[in-house]
């Protein structure tokens, strides 16, 4: 334990000694005072707020991901060069210590550098008063489970392609569900469209003083604006939809006098012209939760996390490599996991693509699977959207990415550095 805080203490004081830290403070703040004056916005407060969530606090938490990585990778391999790293295990100092020493500075300071901005955001009138909101949505099979009952269909189908015909049956599948996905659901004039929610009749019986609202999303057949009319009822709540399409909408619900079932939310369409969108994706039930400086505390330890792994990753690199490198590779590493998301949602399977296209597609696949963790983890969206990050998910993250990774790819780091010293 003496050793793990003398390498704790010693890769800090170097980090502040570099300037690293202050240089990081300083842009941080930097951008945050130049973000507020330099975005543009749709002149509302609501506009305003979010940009700077958004792409404010969004650049610095990228500088911090880029810095960290650039910073973890060059923290071993940089020693092993200048031959630092013999005079440290000596003392001796194992190999993990130095690893997991290391690790925990990099992610003290990135957290010390990121609760500066994330401070000022916390103390700026702009967001004194904000709510956030828990966010439910329909109850619905899985787009998994409707790919499996439409496959027979599917194939039967006389319109079906022949690639699709010829193609295996997890490749079909996967293309039945992104499908499913993006599902659209049209509701015509005077048609009322239902979508359950279990468990929201008892929870307006037990919470009498609390309003509800619904986030849509509508589109038409010709992807054009037009006036959306209707109504939206629930249990023992009533709103009236009066806005413009393709524009994503909050319609309060006030308790009142409506013909809802039970457990679901109904709207009809009042309009001249039909209507559509997802269940799964444009059709959200918000129930007021917390302050906006409580969810922004969240989203910063969820923000943590992932610079956390991103550290522990950095070290492990540079444990085995060279730090030209294990840099090359982190960045390669780091792009990659942040487009392959987009890749597989447009792209989750070309059927009349050559076998160069498909053996790609299957790596970008297994990429996003093994980095799903942390590209997909950044709260910004939510944070912005007013969106409450649920506890359950910051706990999950917590131990996934501040304490089970980094201490898999510390151990792994410890012995990479055993060999290296050995060889």
């Amino acid at each position: 334990m003496t050793s793990l805080l003398r390498i704790f203490w010693l890769e800090v004081t170097a980090l502040v000694r570099s300037w690293t830290a202050a240089i990081l403070l300083a842009l941080s703040l930097g951008w945050m005072f130049a973000a507020k004056r330099l975005l543009v916005t749709d002149s509302t407060a609501e506009g305003a707020r979010e940009m700077l969530v958004r792409y404010g606090l969004g650049g610095v938490f990228a500088l911090l991901v880029v810095s960290v990585l650039a910073t973890a990778t060059g923290s071993i391999a940089s020693e092993r060069e200048a031959k630092r790293l013999q005079l440290t295990q000596v003392r001796p100092v194992s190999p993990f210590a130095i690893a997991w020493g290391k690790f925990l500075a990099l992610s003290a300071v990135a957290a010390a550098v990121l609760a500066i901005p994330c401070a000022t955001l916390v103390c700026s009138s702009e967001f004194s008063g904000l709510r956030c909101s828990h966010v439910y949505r329909p109850q619905m099979e899985s787009p998994a489970e409707e790919a499996v009952k439409m496959y027979d269909v599917f194939m039967a189908d006389p319109e079906t392609p022949p690639e699709a015909k010829k193609a295996k049956k997890s490749v079909v599948l996967r293309l039945l569900e992104q499908r499913a996905k993006d599902n659209y659901q049209t509701v015509g004039t005077n048609e009322t469209a239902v979508w359950a929610f279990p468990g929201l009749h008892d929870w307006a019986a037990a919470n009498a003083d609390v309003d509800l609202s619904v986030r849509l999303k509508f589109s038409n057949d010709f992807d054009m604006r037009d006036d959306v009319r209707g109504t939206l009822a629930a249990d023992g709540f009533v709103g009236v939809v009066s806005n413009i399409t393709q524009t994503a909408i909050i319609v309060p619900l006030f308790r009142g006098e409506c013909a809802a079932e039970r457990d679901v939310v109904a709207f009809r369409n009042d309009g001249r012209a039909p209507v559509m969108l997802r269940p799964r994706q444009d059709v959200e039930l918000l129930v007021p939760a917390d302050s906006f400086a409580w969810n922004l505390l969240r989203s910063y330890v969820v923000m943590v996390s992932v610079l956390a792994f991103v550290a522990a990753f950095g070290i492990f690199l540079g444990a085995g490599l060279s730090r030209p490198v294990a840099l090359f590779t982190a960045i390669v590493m780091l792009a990659v996991s942040e487009m392959s998301p987009s890749v597989v949602e447009q792209y989750p399977d070309q059927l009349e693509t050559d076998r160069v296209d498909r053996i790609g597609l299957a790596m970008t696949r297994l990429v996003e699977r093994g980095t799903k963790s942390v590209s997909s983890l950044s709260p910004l969206s939510s944070l912005a959207e007013g969106d409450c990050v649920e506890r359950g998910d910051v706990a999950d993250t917590f131990a996934l990415d501040f304490i089970v990774l980094p201490l898999a790819l510390c151990l792994l780091s410890g012995i990479l550095i055993r060999r290296k010293q050995e060889q």
